[in-house]
């Protein structure tokens, strides 16, 4: 079994409420402010595209928007992500990993959606945390590979148009 210290368990606490706020993020706020969670240099990696800098990553969610308006019911997608089995690993003090299980729903239209047959996408996740000089803490990567995925059709085609 890991052990922590106490300002380890403190850190975990931080790093695992970050991932929560992210989540809030993606399915309230439409990822409108999502560069705030990357820093600078961060990678996302989206199936076999590395998209980088933190305003490229900022122009994907903006480009995913869009599409959400262009090609689904009233303009509207409502998602939800899960982040299960989270586990923190402490890489030194300014570092880390973030392990977790993405269970994605989501839906076309506005809130609530009738009719989900299961979960869009099953991913299993890593993102690499840096510790700013102001002691928060940002992602410099995040990796998710997708392990299943449903029969969402919005979902496959925001996969076929990522590009580098």
């Amino acid at each position: 079994m890991r052990r922590f210290t106490p300002e380890q368990l403190v850190t975990a606490y931080e790093l695992e409420q970050r991932l929560y706020d992210f989540a809030a993020e993606l399915d309230l706020n439409d990822s409108r402010d999502i560069g705030r969670f990357y820093t600078e240099d961060a990678v996302f990696v989206a199936g076999p595209n590395r998209i980088t800098p933190r305003s490229a990553i900022v122009k994907f969610y903006q480009d995913r928007l869009e599409n959400v308006a262009k090609y689904q019911k009233d303009g509207a997608r409502t998602g939800r992500h899960t982040f299960l089995n989270v586990r923190v690993e402490l890489l030194d003090d300014d570092n880390a990993y973030l392990h977790f299980t993405n269970v994605n729903y989501a839906g076309e239209g506005a809130a609530p959606v009738a009719g989900l047959q299961g979960p869009s996408m099953i991913a299993d996740c890593r993102m690499t945390c840096r510790r700013q000089p102001d002691g928060t803490w940002l992602f410099s990567e995040f990796a998710p590979k997708a392990a299943l995925v449903g029969e969402d059709d919005f979902m496959k085609l925001m996969l076929s148009l990522q590009r580098d």
